[in-house]
């Protein structure tokens, strides 16, 4: 831009008024580019989460090919009004279903390459087509099918238009303010001042307190330099100590919580094998008596068809001896067998609950029997004190779930009860254990009649670390993992009833089959 001899506050006028317009369309056309990138990011990541979140939901009818189940999720799109059209394809990439509500032919191309894409049909450069956003079902690592969502963008076009008229009306009056305000300032003593400011300002935008202003003439001018310049030193050098504590303090904390975290999932995880060894050892009790009949047993029929075979042999054999003899093979065989059926059951009760603990599988499961191998398995233990255990329930209840979810739940409030509630003093210890299905809900709950809980520490019951033996080696994760359990996984609730010298309720709610896998009995006998 050519500058002529004019006067001075012409030139700053001309100066400011030119600098504040190139600064305004850098700063126009980074924002509109900014903004623009932006929209369009932030149209993606919504439409990534909504597809993702309809994905999720067909996930069931599409297992069960139940068409007007994912007919009913594709309508929950009808909300978003920029939505064109949504289809639903199988693994075979064989059209099951969709949601139109511009009434698009029905006759639909392959399914779409994987991902997210505008579909540009126009050279006007806010006219950007289309979004069509294509990714899998799956559930478990297995795919189900694909879903497809077309999508328009008009609120982007709209949105640009709007923000460039908003800042051509601004730039506008902008530079009619400048004008303004530079004839009316921008004489020759008010320059310094307003060079400071302007300095001032930079360093409110950047940060940069490195800056240094200088003023040639002695008056009060230079006076306010060198005190501004002093105020720049003293807050550059405070600026730069605290930038070093923070970052100090920063990477202390991120150490801490990062030890915290870890050491937090190892005693989750110590909790859950620690659980499994007791398993271990109460089956391992169990079974060795069965064992050592069958063993007894197989030593009685050795040394009895041992007997048999030497007077066979030295021809002494009388009727009476061999009548004897395979009475006696035939009791004895008879209680080995007993014996060995027993321990098979238990191993196999011990191997089922352990692969649940471990595997975290869904699967279909009679709840009361399976409750009954979970008390099996602690048999050993609570005859030692002894505690009188009673389960109730309907024998039939099948349920959908995940069992060893269930077999966590009842081994860790048995090990409560066992360390923590009962003692030398406790009169008749017992546990008593119920269900029931109320409301499509299942109801189990779980009491035991020794010491209780006070007001403090059944307020922070379910929170991490939570112990009153932590002197003997409690974690203080039982029944954190147990509150996490029911709530993220069977997305149900649990309360807690408890007095000093009162025993402990807990109730567990979980939502069938609305939130939970589904209920295969029929719940009209309860």
């Amino acid at each position: 831009m050519k500058i002529y001899k004019t006067s001075i506050t012409s030139q700053m006028v001309l100066s400011l008024v030119a600098a504040s317009l190139s600064i305004l369309l850098f700063g126009a056309l980074f924002h509109v580019w900014y903004t623009l990138s932006h929209e369009k990011h932030s149209l993606k990541t919504e439409s990534s989460l909504e597809a993702q979140l309809i994905a999720d939901m067909t996930i069931a009818p599409l297992a069960f090919f139940d068409i007007n189940g994912i007919k009913d999720q594709l309508h929950r799109l009808r909300s978003d009004k920029a939505v064109v059209r949504a289809v639903v394809y199988d693994a075979n990439k064989q059209f099951l279903a969709d949601y139109s509500p511009y009434h698009i032919s029905p006759i639909y191309p392959p399914v779409p390459a994987l991902g997210i894409r505008y579909s540009k049909t126009s050279w006007l450069p806010w006219e950007f087509g289309n979004l069509t956003i294509t990714i899998l079902i799956k559930e478990r690592g297995q795919l189900l099918g694909y879903l497809s969502i077309e999508k328009k963008s008009d609120r982007i076009h709209i949105f640009l238009k709007n923000m460039l008229i908003s800042l051509f009306l601004f730039s506008l009056v902008l530079l009619s303010v400048v004008y303004a305000a530079a004839r009316t300032l921008s004489q020759k003593i008010l320059q310094p001042i307003l060079d400071l400011s302007q300095t001032a300002q930079e360093i409110a935008d950047t940060n940069d307190y490195s800056i240094r202003v200088s003023h040639t003439k002695e008056n009060e001018i230079s006076s306010l330099y060198q005190s501004f310049n002093h105020l720049l030193t003293e807050t550059q050098s405070l600026t730069n100590e605290l930038e070093i504590r923070v970052s100090l303090r920063t990477k202390e904390l991120e150490n801490s919580l990062d030890t915290l975290q870890k050491a937090q999932m190892q005693m989750v995880q110590s909790e859950k094998m620690a659980a499994l060894g007791n398993l271990v050892s109460g089956v391992a009790h169990e079974v060795n008596t069965p064992l050592g009949n069958a063993l007894t047993g197989g030593s009685i029929i050795l040394k009895e068809s041992q007997n048999l075979i030497r007077q066979i042999q030295e021809g002494t054999l009388k009727k009476s001896t061999l009548e004897h003899a395979i009475q006696v093979l035939n009791d004895t065989a008879t209680v080995m067998n007993r014996s060995l059926n027993q321990a098979a059951d238990l191993i196999r009760s011990f191997k089922r609950i352990s692969v649940d603990q471990s595997a975290e599988d869904i699967r279909e499961f009679n709840l009361y029997h399976y409750l009954e191998e979970i008390l099996l398995t602690f048999h050993n233990k609570l005859k030692k004190i002894p505690v009188d255990v009673t389960l109730t329930g309907d024998h039939e209840l099948i349920l959908k779930s995940y069992p060893g979810i269930y077999a966590q739940l009842i081994s860790n409030f048995i090990q409560n009860s066992l360390i923590h509630a009962f003692t030398e003093q406790t009169q008749h210890p017992a546990i008593s254990i119920d269900f029931e299905v109320i409301n499509e809900e299942l109801i189990l709950t779980y009491a035991d009649n020794g010491l209780g809980m006070n007001e403090a520490i059944k307020n922070v019951a379910f929170e991490p670390f939570t112990t009153t033996k932590r002197s003997t080696g409690g974690s203080g994760l039982g029944l954190n993992i147990i509150y996490n359990l029911i709530t993220h996984k069977l997305k149900g609730k649990i309360t807690i009833e408890s007095e000093p010298m009162q025993g402990i309720k807990f109730t567990i709610t979980v939502p069938l089959p609305l939130e939970a896998p589904a209920l295969t009995t029929d719940l009209s006998k309860k």
